[in-house]
C-alpha cells in the first residue's frame, strides 16, 4: 500500500531531511546537503526565500515505511519576471519503484495546479545557488558540496511519468597544470597593462565579504539574469547566502577583477571541497561533522570552483584570463591536483571556451525536466 502525506510537524520534517541517507547509505560517492538546512527548509525564519515563494513537502510511505520524498516550489519572483505559471520539483528522492514515484509526482502536480500553475519543471531549488538538476551521468566520481547527487534510476522515474528534458548541464574536472598556460598568462598581462584591469586584495575576510555584498551579487544578477531558472537576489537572500558560505571562504580562492573606475568586471569564487567531510558526517554538524569540515577547509586536497562571471559587455574580451591566472597560480602554490567546476549549461559557450585552456574532462551531467499540467 502506498500513501502520500504532506509534511507537517517536526517528526515528518526530520524524516524528509534524513530520507536520502537511506537511499545512499552504501554509496561511497554520495554527498548530502546540510541536514540542519534541509530540516528548516519550510521555516520562514530560517529560509528567507519563502518571502518570495510558496513551497510544500511530501513523503510517500509504502507499507508504512518512508519510500520517497518530493518538494514543490512556486517562485513568485521568477514567475512575475518571466510572465509564467511554473512550479518547480525539488528534493526528489525515491526507491526504485515507479508506483511510489508516480504517487509523489501526482501529489506535487495536484498541489501546483491547485495553486494556479500550468507547468512544472526541475529538479530546481529556490534560486540558482541551490542544488539543481537531476544527475544522469557521473556515478563513478565523488559528488561535490555544491551540486546535486541522484540515483541512476531517478531519470526513468521522471520520464515514465511524462517529463521531458528541457536543459542540460555538464560538470568539469579541471586539472591544475605544472606551469602556467602561456595563453592565459599572455592575455592577462595585456588586460592589465593595456586596459588597467586589476585584482583587488583584501586585508581580512570581513573586508572581502563587504565587497562581495556590494559588488559580486550585482554582477551575478547582471550575468545570470537570462540563464535558466535564475532569480534576482534580494538583500535578505544575499545576507543569508553570505552567512552560509562564510565558513568556507578562503581569500586564496576568490579573485575580484576591477577596472580603472573601480567597477567590478569579473570574478571567480572557489573553496576547499567539503565533499568527503559531508559524506562521512552524513550532512550533520554534530558530533564530528564540524571538525571534519574545519580540517577539510584548512587542509584542502580538492577545490570546488563555485562561480565565475564576467560583465556581459566584456565577455569575450579576455578579462576572464586574470581570474584564471590568479586561480591557477594559487592552486599550483597550494599543491592542488585538480578542481571541480560547478555545473555549466551546455549552451554556455564562453565558460566552455575558457575551460578549454586546461586539461579537463566532463565527469557529470545533469538535466532539468519539464511537463505541462
Amino acid at each position: 500500500m502506498i500513501e502520500v502525506k504532506q509534511v507537517n510537524g517536526k517528526r515528518m520534517m526530520k524524516q524528509f531531511a534524513r530520507f536520502p541517507n537511506q537511499i545512499f547509505k552504501d554509496d561511497p560517492h554520495y554527498v548530502p546537503p546540510f541536514e540542519y538546512d534541509e530540516y528548516h527548509i519550510l521555516n520562514p525564519k530560517k529560509n528567507v526565500s519563502l518571502e518570495d515563494a510558496t513551497a510544500a513537502c511530501f513523503l510517500a510511505y509504502k507499507n508504512g515505511k518512508v519510500a520517497g520524498r518530493i518538494m514543490g516550489i512556486i517562485s513568485h519572483i521568477y514567475n512575475n519576471k518571466n510572465n509564467e505559471k511554473r512550479a518547480r520539483v525539488s528534493r526528489f528522492d525515491c526507491i526504485d519503484d515507479q508506483e511510489v514515484a508516480n504517487a509523489l509526482f501526482t501529489a506535487v502536480e495536484n498541489w501546483a495546479k491547485n495553486n494556479g500553475m500550468d507547468t512544472i519543471c526541475g529538479p530546481l531549488g529556490f534560486n540558482d545557488l541551490e542544488r539543481e538538476g537531476l544527475m544522469v551521468e557521473g556515478w563513478d566520481y565523488m559528488g561535490t558540496y555544491q551540486c546535486s547527487y541522484h540515483a541512476p534510476w531517478y531519470k526513468k522515474l521522471f520520464e515514465n511519468y511524462g517529463y521531458a528534458e528541457e536543459v542540460r548541464w555538464i560538470e568539469y574536472r579541471l586539472f591544475v597544470p605544472k606551469t602556467m598556460p602561456e595563453k592565459i598568462d599572455r592575455v592577462a598581462e595585456i588586460m592589465e597593462k593595456r586596459y588597467g584591469y586589476h585584482e583587488k586584495h583584501f586585508k581580512s575576510t570581513n573586508e572581502l565579504l563587504k565587497a562581495c555584498k556590494k559588488d559580486v551579487f550585482k554582477l551575478i544578477d547582471d550575468c545570470y539574469s537570462k540563464l535558466y531558472g535564475t532569480i534576482p537576489f534580494s538583500e535578505k537572500l544575499i545576507n543569508q547566502t553570505i552567512k552560509l558560505f562564510k565558513i568556507v571562504l578562503d581569500k586564496d580562492y576568490i579573485s575580484l577583477i576591477y577596472n580603472k573606475e573601480d567597477e567590478l568586471v569579473a570574478f571567480g569564487l572557489g573553496y576547499a571541497s567539503l565533499a568527503k567531510a559531508m559524506h562521512d558526517s552524513k550532512g550533520r554538524y554534530l558530533p564530528f561533522g564540524i571538525f571534519r569540515m574545519l580540517h577539510a577547509i584548512k587542509h584542502p586536497k580538492v577545490v570546488e570552483l563555485g562561480l565565475v562571471a564576467v560583465r556581459p559587455d566584456l565577455q569575450g574580451s579576455g578579462v576572464i584570463s586574470l581570474v584564471l591566472r590568479n586561480f591557477t597560480q594559487r592552486l599550483m602554490k597550494n599543491g592542488i591536483e585538480y578542481c571541480e567546476a560547478g555545473q555549466e549549461l551546455v549552451t554556455n559557450a564562453p565558460v566552455h571556451k575558457a575551460f578549454a585552456m586546461y586539461d579537463r574532462k566532463v565527469i557529470r551531467q545533469k538535466v532539468s525536466f519539464v511537463k505541462k499540467l
